[in-house]
Formats: C-alpha cells, sequence, structure tokens
C-alpha cells in the first residue's frame, strides 16, 4: 500500500499511467508496415485530403468512402501535415492520432476512475486497462480506436461526477456534450450510445432517479453538440449529393446490425472469449473482479432503500452518500457502463475483436477494486484460481505465437498451397523468417510466471506489476521483433521488394542511372496498403490497364504481377509479347512469394519494366 501510495500521487501517476500505453505501443507505430485492409484504407484516405485539400469528402483514390465521420481524418491529416515529408506515405505518421489517444484513454481511465472506487483502485484499473494487449494493439493502427476510446472515457467521467456528486456541475455538463460531439465526429454514435445504456441503467437501477441527469439538458450542452456535429454533416452532405447517409447510415450501419458484415460474424460470447488474450493482464483479476464486484452490490446496493426510500425523496433533492455508499455507486456506475456495452456488442451480428474496446476501461477499474480489495484481505479462492488459469492461458497464447515452431508450421502449410513454385522453394524464400532473437520473449515469459507465483500466494499488488510488465514487454517482443520478420506474411512489402529489383518504385533513383516510373499498375493484387505505401496515382484491378502505349514520353512503364492469378500470367504473356514487338527494353524481376492475410490466398510477385530504348546488354531481362 505504501509503495502504491507512493506512485499513485501527483504528477507520478499522470506520467507514469501515459507512458506506460505510449511506451508500449511505440514499436508498432514505427515498425510494423501498412497493414490491410483497414487501416490503410483511412490512411489513404486522410492523405488524399491533404493531396486534394478537400477536408469534407472522404475518399480512397476516385471513390467516395461514406463509411465514418471526418475528425479521425482530420486528425491523422493533421499529423501527417506536421510530421511527414513529400509524398506522406509513411504509415506512421498517421498512426500518431492513435497513439496518443490511447495513452490519454489510460489517464481518462484513472480521472473516471478516482471519482468512483478512489485513487489507489484507480491507479490499478488504469495501469491494467492501459496495459491491455487490445487498447496496445489499436494504439498502433491508424483507425478510430485508439481516439474513440480517450473521447467515451472522458465523456463516461464526466458523466460518473454528475452521478456521484449529484450537484448539477454545468462546467462538467459541457465537458460532457463536448466529449459526446467530438466522439461522435470520431466513430458517430458508439460514444453516445456507451453514454446512454449507462445512463438508462442507473435510472431503472435507482428507482427511476434522473435528477442528477437534469443539469444535461442545460441549453448550451446539446447546442454544443449539435454545433460539433451539424456544420460538417450539412457540408457532406452537400459535397457528395446526399450520398454520405445513404452509405454510412443505409449500408454502412445496417449492414453491421442486420448481418454479418465482410464477413465479421460471430456466436454470442465472442468478445467473452478474447478476455484472456485482448484483455491481458487484466484477465489476472477478471473472475475476481465479477465475482467481489457482485457481492458488494448483492449486500448493499441491491436494497434499495439504503439509496431512496421512495420517489417523494427524490423530489426533495439530491441524495446525499457516506464513503462508502459512493463506493457502491461507482461500482454501480461501472456495471452500468461494462455490461450493457459489453450484451450489445455480443448481440451485433457484425463481430470484429475492437468493438468492445469502449467497455474495457470499466473492466479495468473493476479489476482495480478487486486487486485493492483483495490486497485488504478479501479472499475469492475459486474465482482468484479460475482467473489465474484464464491469465496463464492468455499469456501462454500470446507466448506461443509469437515464438519459433508455431509459425514454421503455419508457413510449411501457407507453402504448399502455391501453384507456380514448389514448396521448397517457396520456404527457402522465406528462410529469413525463421530466425530472430528470443531475448524479450525469454523475459516475457519470465515476468508471466513470475506474475502467476506471485498472484497464487496472494501477493496481489507484486502481481499486477509483473502482470503489466510482462504484458508490455511480450508486445514490445511482438512489434518490434517478431511481426517485422515475418515478411512472408507481409504482402504489399514483398511487392516493393520485387519492384525495387527492376528500378519500378516511384521516385526511385537507381544506381545504374535509371530512375522510378511515374506510377506502378498493379494485376491480380488490389490491397490498400499497396495504394497508401506506393502512392495514390498506382493502379490496381480493374483499372489497370494492360498494355503498353506507342508515345516514349509514358516510359518507363511499370507492372506489379501476381502469378498466382492467371490475370498476372496472361499479363506478362501479353506486355512481352507487346514489348518484344516495339522493340522496348524488358527488364523482369525474379518471383518474389507471399501470403496475402487479407484473404488468405498465395501471391507470387513479378516486378516487370519497359523501357521506350532497347535494352543495354548488361541489364538485359
Amino acid at each position: 500500500m505504501e509503495f502504491l501510495d507512493r506512485i499513485s500521487i501527483g504528477w507520478k501517476a499522470w506520467a507514469l499511467l501515459f507512458l506506460i500505453t505510449f511506451t508500449a505501443a511505440a514499436p508498432g507505430v514505427f515498425s510494423l508496415p501498412a497493414l490491410d485492409r483497414d487501416e490503410s484504407r483511412f490512411a489513404q484516405a486522410s492523405k488524399q485530403m491533404l493531396e486534394t485539400e478537400d477536408y469534407i469528402r472522404i475518399r480512397y483514390q476516385d471513390e467516395l468512402r461514406n463509411k465514418k465521420p471526418a475528425g479521425i481524418h482530420w486528425l491523422q491529416a493533421g499529423s501527417s501535415a506536421l510530421l511527414g515529408e513529400g509524398d506522406r506515405t509513411e504509415i506512421w505518421t498517421y498512426r500518431v492520432p492513435s497513439w496518443i489517444g490511447a495513452a490519454l484513454a489510460t489517464l481518462a481511465t484513472f480521472w473516471c476512475g478516482m471519482i468512483l472506487i478512489g485513487r489507489r483502485a484507480a491507479f490499478i484499473g488504469a495501469a491494467l486497462f492501459g496495459s491491455t494487449l487490445l487498447l496496445t494493439s489499436e494504439a498502433h493502427i491508424s483507425k478510430t480506436d485508439g481516439v474513440l476510446v480517450f473521447l467515451t472515457t472522458l465523456g463516461m467521467g464526466a458523466l460518473a461526477r454528475l452521478y456521484i456528486r449529484q450537484d448539477n456541475d454545468k462546467k462538467i455538463a459541457i465537458l460532457f456534450w463536448a466529449a459526446m460531439g467530438l466522439g461522435f465526429l470520431i466513430k458517430g454514435p458508439v460514444t453516445p450510445m456507451v453514454a446512454v445504456f449507462a445512463m438508462a441503467v442507473l435510472y431503472v437501477w435507482d428507482g427511476r432517479n434522473w435528477e442528477w441527469m437534469k443539469v444535461l439538458l442545460w441549453w448550451p450542452g446539446p447546442l454544443l453538440f449539435v454545433l460539433l456535429v451539424l456544420p460538417w454533416f450539412i457540408w457532406i452532405q452537400l459535397a457528395t449529393d446526399g450520398q454520405y447517409v445513404q452509405g454510412a447510415v443505409g449500408k454502412d450501419l445496417r449492414d453491421k446490425l442486420v448481418s454479418a458484415s465482410e464477413g465479421h460474424g460471430g456466436l454470442p460470447g465472442y468478445h467473452l472469449l478474447h478476455i484472456p488474450a485482448w484483455f491481458f493482464p487484466g484477465s489476472l483479476l477478471f473472475i475476481p473482479m465479477i465475482v467481489l464486484t457482485w457481492k458488494e452490490l448483492r449486500s448493499r446496493a441491491f436494497n434499495l432503500r439504503q439509496s431512496i426510500t421512495s420517489l417523494d425523496e427524490v423530489s426533495r433533492g439530491p441524495l446525499v452518500h457516506d464513503g462508502k455508499d459512493d463506493v457502491i455507486q461507482g461500482l454501480k456506475f461501472l456495471v452500468a457502463w461494462a455490461v450493457p456495452t459489453w450484451i450489445f456488442f455480443e448481440l451485433l451480428l457484425t463481430k470484429l475483436s475492437h468493438y468492445i474496446l469502449p467497455a474495457y476501461p470499466a473492466f479495468g477499474l473493476l479489476c482495480g477494486y478487486a486487486a485493492l480489495q483483495m490486497m485488504s484481505g478479501a479472499r475469492a479462492p475459486v474465482s482468484r484460481w479460475t482467473s489465474l488459469v484464464l491469465f496463464a492461458l492468455g499469456g501462454g497464447a500470446l507466448l506461443a505465437v509469437s515464438y519459433p515452431g508455431l509459425d514454421h508450421l503455419l508457413m510449411a502449410d501457407a507453402a504448399s498451397d502455391f501453384t507456380t513454385a514448389t514448396p521448397d522453394v517457396v520456404l527457402e524464400s522465406w528462410s529469413q523468417a525463421l530466425s530472430y532473437p528470443l531475448w524479450l520473449w525469454g523475459i516475457g515469459l519470465a515476468l508471466t510466471l513470475a506474475a502467476i507465483a506471485t498472484f497464487a500466494v496472494r501477493r496481489i499488488g507484486q502481481a499486477v506489476l509483473l502482470g503489466v510488465l510482462a504484458s508490455i514487454v511480450i508486445g514490445w517482443h511482438a512489434r518490434a521483433v517478431f511481426i517485422p520478420s515475418q515478411l512472408w506474411v507481409q504482402p504489399t512489402v514483398t511487392a516493393q521488394m520485387a519492384l525495387a529489383e527492376a528500378c519500378g518504385i516511384p521516385g526511385q533513383q537507381c544506381s545504374d542511372g535509371l530512375i522510378g516510373p511515374d506510377r506502378v499498375q498493379a494485376v491480380g493484387y488490389a490491397e490498400p496498403s499497396y495504394v497508401m505505401t506506393l502512392g495514390t496515382q498506382n493502379l490496381h484491378p480493374p483499372e489497370t490497364v494492360v498494355a503498353l502505349p506507342e508515345e516514349e514520353d509514358t516510359y518507363p512503364m511499370v507492372f506489379l504481377l501476381n502469378m498466382e492469378e492467371e490475370a498476372g500470367q496472361q499479363a506478362l504473356e501479353t506486355l512481352t509479347a507487346e514489348a518484344q514487338a516495339q522493340g522496348r527494353c524488358i527488364i523482369q524481376t525474379n518471383p518474389r512469394y507471399a501470403l496475402n492475410y487479407s484473404n488468405g490466398d498465395p501471391v507470387a510477385f513479378i516486378g516487370l519494366r519497359f523501357d521506350a530504348e532497347p535494352c543495354p546488354a548488361d541489364v538485359e531481362g
């Protein structure tokens, strides 16, 4: 407790919590290539805002991308304008808003938890949440969720203060509406939905007491929300001739509600099954969290007479709670936040693991409460051992997938799917992925085992600390060592390597005096990371024109062909025949192999470059 007090008071607490998420995610921000498909689509749309200076319409190449509001694109375009250079194809510049947003979400969780469960428990809960694999993974992906969870948690922190203090603080009400409006600009109705769910549950739970909510009807708050949301909404409707609502609501949102959109489905319980890995290291306290919260609420808060004796009492003024009752109210608030949000996403037909992230801060704080109770002597033997198994399963899975062995089996299986090369040839080209340093992995394993051992002997505080450190180190190993080495599942990086051999990357300066083309045309490959990494001007199916022009000033012409597709094989025959007939220089690279993880298909890339003049003897392909 003394150590906990030292690190959870003053500026040290805020700095430590920020650094937990910030440093845990940092390797992935810089070391991971542009990911398919959503990240690259988001980043590409933000890049096109900079290229066109059109900050209203959201476009992916020539298509309108009417799915999410523009807020995240404004942040990404701003960060890339500030940090990027040249054509701004460096993906890390678009990840900065998510990176900072996720770290701020950890601080918002601490701020929220202090009023609900006290400083000590809030610090533990924020540290657990801030180091979860789901949050730190979303922190290095240029999508909406890192910023969304910050704004949602900030809004819930404001709502928590109104609920606990019952003082109708107008400044806090304004903060709530600001968070709701900004959250709406990031991902539409998700942030307001979480708040509405919590308010509805608390309204029923507290015997229809809504006195504490009345300040939210004070007109400047709703007006602020409207002023934040409505201007852009009107502009986008006008700029797209009314297509935005049709795409965002009539297509994107409707598809998620009525079907498994884009094949992302799952049965109820999907998010619960992801808890061991994605909520790691919070899974160490997940079962005690449920048991101890239930016991406390059952013994205290379910007796409504302790909080509200009658509806007439509500009408006479706000309730006043002692310290113990404030904690009970805080637990009720956290349950009202976490459970309906979790149930909604479990019942939603479209399921992706990151959808549940807005509930994770509440789960983290409830785990912090459980940890403090156990540090103070609470006994939960069955739930403690059950949760220990959950933690061990999650940690074991995370360590297993990043250790040589499993990836070797996956590579062998993928190599057998190629039709243009034998498995031995493919595996030989992937041999660089078989060797990578394991010292971070070893530290992660040691910390995980130490957390298990200390938790088993009821040294709860030490176990939490070791669990947080284990999560950070395992994440570092995955993001800085393991994933960057697995080029066999990085098709766009593999494509770039094939193009570079033919001096086929736009803007490339080659040692033999050749320069890269203005654009690349792909055949048999159309992943968004290809466009994001190589440039907006580059073409992919069906826009690619498989033909060589007569005009010499259009050269060099460069094609990226996926020889595992029939279209790629036909394009090679057609283009080579045309080049020979026209007397063009042909440079063809050897195949490079990869697995396209977006669809599970093998790809075999060759770079094909054509120059106007016949080749010098030393570069004839």
